[in-house]
């Protein structure tokens, strides 16, 4: 899922209330809004995503890996010893085409 208006916005923030933590919530709404290969793989920098969301590195990688244990997040690769995520598009099916689009991609 790509974040590219209000209602993109609005619709990831009514899907993660009272279901995920403030932190999580964060995380989730970064990953929507960050740079995306075809497929959802955000690629930005652990340590730039964290800045970004005014966390520390720590608090970001522990957060990142409580929603990979949700099955918010998934991995979609790695290079070396650093792995690379996107949000898992299954969570977002009900969104209809917009929910579809990366499976459709990542296929």
């Amino acid at each position: 899922m790509r974040i590219h208006d209000a209602a993109d916005v609005q619709y990831l923030l009514k899907k993660t209330g009272r279901v995920l933590s403030p932190n999580q919530r964060i995380v989730v709404m970064l990953y929507a809004s960050s740079e995306q290969r075809p497929d959802g793989t955000v690629m930005i920098k652990a340590s730039t995503l964290a800045a970004t969301a005014g966390m520390t590195p720590p608090v970001l990688s522990r957060t990142r890996k409580e929603l990979l244990e949700a099955g918010w997040l998934e991995v979609t690769g790695s290079v070396g010893s650093v792995k690379h995520y996107r949000l898992a598009p299954t969570l977002f099916e009900d969104r209809g085409q917009a929910g579809r689009h990366l499976r459709a991609v990542g296929s």
